[in-house]
C-alpha cells in the first residue's frame, strides 16, 4: 500500500457512515456565551466602557435575552443541527458582496509543488491534465465513500462537507441566492454530471470526464486540453502575443459577470437567459458540472505570486459560482479557487494534500494507460449577449481589476522553527501563533485587536466552525508585558502558559449570538440593546473582526481571503515541526496597513518568544500542565 493509500483510503469505515450518529450540535447557555462574551470585551476595553458593556448584558441575561433563550430552545429542539440553515443563509448566500476576491477561498493545489514541479513553460498542459486525473482520483473515493473519516483522539469528525466539493454552484438571486449539490455516492444513485468546465482567453469549453463508461485517462484529457488551448489561440483576433497586452482581443468573457456583486449578477444572468434558449442549456452545464478548470497565460513564478492570481488573477476566465476551479498557468503553477459557501478551507486542504502527496509519489510523472481513444471533441460554450451585456461585461472587468489592485498579499515561509520548540514546553502550538499574531498587532498598532480564529464543531451531527475569541486579557497582558521590556524572562513565560491555556479554555459565542439575533427577527422582537452596544461591534460582532485567522492544517499551507474589514489582516497560517507557513492579505486603501510590515513585525514577534522559551529549562512547571 502506497503512502498515500495508506494516508487517505478507508478500508473500514465508509465516508459518509458516520453522520446520522454523530450527536447534536449542543445548545448554549446564555450564561455560557454571556461570560465568554465579557472576557473578549475586558481584552479590548477597559474602564468605564466595560462596566457599561457589564451592566447592559446583566440586563440582557436577565430580560430580552432570556425571553429569546427560550424562543431559541424552543426552536432548536427539533433541529439536530441548529445553526445549519441559518448560517448558510446569513453568512454566505444572502450576503451581497462579490464572491472573488472577497469570500472564496484561495490555495495553492500543490504545497510543495516546488520540489518536484518547478515552474516550467510548456508544462501547463500535461500537469493541468494529471491535475485532473488525480482530482477525479479523489472524486472516486468520496463516489466509494472510501475516503478516511477524520478521527481526532478517538473522535469522529463530520465529513458532510465533502460532498459539496463537486457537482455544486451557488445559483445568484436577486436578494439571496441558492446552493445546488448533486453529488451522489455509488449507494446513492447513478453518478451526477461529469462534465468538465475549461475556461480560456475569455472563452468557455465543455468536455466529459467519461466516455463509454471509464473515466478519460491523464493523456486524454490533456488531449481535450490541447484542442481547446489550439482553439483559443487559432482565433484570427486573439494571437498568442494580445491576450496580455489587450483582454478586449479576446472572447466574450462571460465569466466576469460573476465576479460582480450578487445582485447585479443575477439580474444581468435573468438577462442573458432571456436572450436565447441557448444560454439557458449552456448555464446548466455549467452549474451542474463536476468541476471547472482555468488556463491562464500568466506565469506567476513565486508561492506569493501564484495565490495572489489564485485570488486576484484574470476575471474573465472564472466562474466564482463553481465549488471546485483549479488554475494553471503557462509555466505550469497551479492553484485552486474554490466557493467558501458550502464547505471550509480544510476540505479543500485535505484533499490539495491528496493531490500534492499524489505528484509526489509519482515524482510528476503520468505511469498509466497511455493509448488515447477517439474522443469526442469539447464544445464551445457560445452564449449569445447583447450590447447591454458587453457593456456589463467590460464594466465587471475594470472593477473587479480595480478591486483586485487594491488589495496586498504576502506570503513567506518562516524556517527559523517551528512547533517542536513550543512543544518541548508543552504549549498548545496554535495558541503559540495566535498570541505571535496578537503581540505583532500590538507591537504595530498600540492596542489589542479583536481576533476571529477559526474552530470546528465536526465533532457534532454536519459541523463546521465556532469563532474562537482569540484576543483575551491574558493574551494582551502577554504582549503588553512584552513590548514594556519590563519583565524577566521567566515572568514572561509564566504569562505566557497563562496565555496560551487560555487560547484552549476558550468558548465560542458568535454562533449563538447569530442565533438570538435572527430568533428576534423571526419573532417580531425589538433589537436588544445589547447588539447596538459599541463594544458589540469593537470586539468582532457582526464579522467585524481587526484580525481574521486561520491554521490551515499541520503542514505548508499558503492562500486565503481577504480581511474582513478595510483597516483589518487576514493571516492564515500552517504549522509545521520546524518551519511556520503564514499568508498575510491587508488592503492597501489603508495607510495603518501594510501586509508586508506585519510579516515582518510577527517575525520579530517569534524570535523574542523564542528567546523566552530558550531562557526557560524544558522540564519548567509547565510540563505540569496537561494540554
Amino acid at each position: 500500500m502506497s503512502l498515500k493509500e495508506s494516508l487517505f483510503k478507508s478500508t473500514k469505515d465508509k465516508t459518509f457512515s458516520n453522520e446520522e450518529s454523530l450527536p447534536a450540535l449542543p445548545v448554549p447557555t446564555l450564561d455560557q456565551t454571556l461570560d465568554c462574551y465579557l472576557e473578549s470585551v475586558r481584552a479590548i476595553a477597559g474602564g468605564q466602557q466595560y462596566e457599561t458593556t457589564r451592566e447592559i448584558c446583566h440586563r440582557f441575561q436577565t430580560g430580552v435575552g432570556l425571553t429569546l433563550q427560550r424562543l431559541f430552545e424552543k426552536r432548536t429542539q427539533n433541529a439536530k443541527n441548529w445553526l445549519t440553515h441559518w448560517w448558510l443563509d446569513y453568512a454566505y448566500l444572502m450576503q451581497r458582496s462579490p464572491l472573488i476576491p472577497f469570500s472564496n477561498i484561495t490555495g495553492l493545489t500543490y504545497p510543495n509543488g516546488f520540489d518536484f514541479w518547478p515552474p516550467k513553460t510548456g508544462t501547463r498542459l500535461q500537469r493541468a491534465a494529471l491535475t485532473g486525473h488525480y482530482t477525479l482520483e479523489f472524486y472516486q473515493l468520496l463516489r466509494k465513500e472510501q475516503l478516511k473519516v477524520t478521527k481526532i483522539k478517538g473522535n469522529v469528525w463530520s465529513m458532510d462537507q465533502f460532498r459539496y466539493l463537486f457537482n455544486t454552484c451557488r445559483i445568484p438571486g436577486p436578494e439571496k441566492d441558492t446552493l445546488i449539490n448533486t453529488f451522489k455516492t455509488e449507494s446513492e444513485g447513478p453518478m451526477a454530471a461529469t462534465t468538465s468546465i475549461v475556461l480560456y482567453r475569455g472563452y468557455i469549453f465543455a468536455f466529459d470526464y467519461v466516455v463509454n463508461d471509464q473515466f478519460l485517462t491523464a493523456p486524454e484529457i490533456e488531449k481535450q486540453l490541447q484542442y481547446i488551448e489550439n482553439w483559443c489561440l487559432n482565433q484570427s483576433h486573439c494571437g498568442p502575443e494580445n491576450w496580455c497586452l489587450n483582454q478586449s482581443h479576446c472572447g466574450p468573457g462571460v465569466g466576469a459577470l460573476t465576479t460582480t456583486d450578487r445582485t447585479k449578477w443575477a439580474l444581468n444572468r435573468k438577462h442573458l437567459l432571456e436572450i436565447s434558449p441557448e444560454n439557458e442549456k449552456y448555464l446548466q452545464l455549467i452549474e451542474n458540472a463536476l468541476t471547472v478548470a482555468v488556463l491562464d497565460d500568466k506565469e506567476p513564478i513565486t508561492h506569493e505570486e501564484v495565490c495572489y492570481e489564485g485570488m486576484c488573477g484574470n476575471g474573465a476566465d472564472r466562474w466564482a459560482d463553481k465549488s471546485l476551479t483549479n488554475i494553471t498557468f503557462k509555466n505550469g503553477m497551479s492553484v485552486a479557487n474554490a466557493d467558501h459557501t458550502p464547505f471550509d478551507a480544510l476540505a479543500l486542504a485535505i484533499m490539495s494534500q491528496y493531490l500534492n502527496l499524489s505528484v509526489y509519489e509519482s515524482k510528476g510523472e503520468y505511469f498509466g494507460p497511455i493509448r488515447v481513444r477517439t474522443l469526442p471533441t469539447p464544445t464551445l460554450l457560445d452564449f449569445k449577449i447583447d450590447d447591454k451585456l458587453k457593456t456589463e461585461i467590460e464594466a465587471a472587468k475594470q472593477t473587479f481589476r480595480q478591486t483586485c489592485d487594491g488589495i496586498e498579499f504576502v506570503h513567506n515561509l518562516f524556517k527559523d522553527y517551528g512547533r517542536s520548540l513550543s512543544a518541548k514546553h508543552r504549549l498548545h502550538p496554535e495558541a503559540y501563533v495566535q498570541i505571535a499574531v496578537q503581540l505583532t498587532y500590538m507591537r504595530m498598532h498600540g492596542k489589542p485587536a479583536p481576533a476571529y480564529c477559526t474552530a470546528t464543531t465536526r465533532r457534532y451531527y454536519k459541523g463546521r466552525t465556532e469563532t474562537c475569541r482569540s484576543c483575551t486579557p491574558e493574551a494582551v497582558e502577554f504582549a503588553k508585558a512584552v513590548i514594556d521590556g519590563n519583565k524577566t524572562n521567566s515572568d514572561l513565560f509564566e504569562l505566557l502558559v497563562k496565555a496560551t491555556q487560555k487560547f484552549q479554555q476558550s468558548q465560542g459565542c458568535d454562533r449563538h449570538f447569530l442565533g438570538l439575533y435572527i430568533t428576534s427577527l423571526d419573532n417580531g422582537v425589538e433589537l436588544p440593546e445589547f447588539f447596538t452596544d459599541p463594544s458589540f461591534m469593537e470586539t468582532g460582532g457582526n464579522g467585524t473582526y481587526l484580525l481574521s485567522t486561520s491554521c490551515a492544517g499541520y503542514w505548508r499551507s499558503c492562500g486565503g481571503v481577504p480581511p474582513m474589514r478595510e483597516d483589518g489582516y487576514s493571516i492564515f497560517y500552517g504549522i509545521e515541526n520546524n518551519q511556520y507557513s503564514f499568508s498575510v492579505c491587508a488592503f492597501k486603501s489603508c495607510p495603518e496597513t501594510s501586509a508586508q510590515l506585519f510579516y515582518q513585525n510577527l517575525r520579530q514577534s517569534l524570535h523574542e518568544m523564542r528567546n523566552i522559551l530558550d531562557s526557560q529549562k524544558s522540564d519548567s512547571k509547565a510540563l505540569q500542565h496537561n494540554l
